[in-house]
């Protein structure tokens, strides 16, 4: 049973990849300063890996709407502790390893990941114009790494869920530092 509508999750996406360029306006050594207490990372770091990583949610949602790819599958059984995150819409807090594919890299820059995040959402916008969401599809899943297999709908869930997540850390690291 699907619990979340793509196209209603595809728009909340859209809408948490529109503020992560816009966060990135902000000076750049705000951006840049790194706030122990709050976070590791400093904003624009939130930004570079919270693009990186909505940029593999994007691979996996085009594999899912067209039924075929790396790691797409036909049957999975699913986590209801993780269901139950993606429901409520908040991540816990520090109790999660960035996948070392989506770390910022250590010289990231902000032209750099301004150009990702601005990339990014014209991709994700290409996506959505193609998506169909009265197209038949079989329910199928790809695995997130902690939260196990999810469909269409909750890829693009946590794609929102997740973004939405660093932007708060982001701007938290933000205010401190103004």
């Amino acid at each position: 049973m699907e619990r979340f509508d793509a196209s209603t999750e595809l728009a909340a996406f859209a809408q948490a990849a529109d503020e992560v360029v816009r966060i990135l306006s902000a000076d750049a050594r705000t951006l840049g300063a790194r706030i122990s207490p709050v976070s590791g990372w400093s904003a624009v770091e939130h930004a570079s890996h919270v693009t990186l990583a909505n940029e593999l949610v994007l691979r996996n949602l085009v594999n899912l709407s067209r039924g075929a790819g790396l790691l797409v599958v036909a049957d999975a059984r699913q986590d209801d502790r993780a269901l139950e995150i993606l429901a409520a819409g908040i991540l816990p807090r520090g109790q999660a390893k960035a996948p070392r594919m989506v770390v910022p890299p250590s010289d990231v820059d902000l032209a750099t990941t301004r150009e990702w995040a601005e990339r990014f959402v014209e991709e994700l916008a290409g996506f959505r114009r193609g998506f169909d969401p009265r197209a038949t599809r079989a329910r199928l899943f790809v695995p997130h790494q902690i939260l196990g297999p999810l469909d269409l709908a909750e890829w693009a869930r946590f794609g929102a869920v997740h973004t939405r997540h660093h932007l708060g850390i982001a701007r938290e690291v933000l205010a401190t530092r103004a």
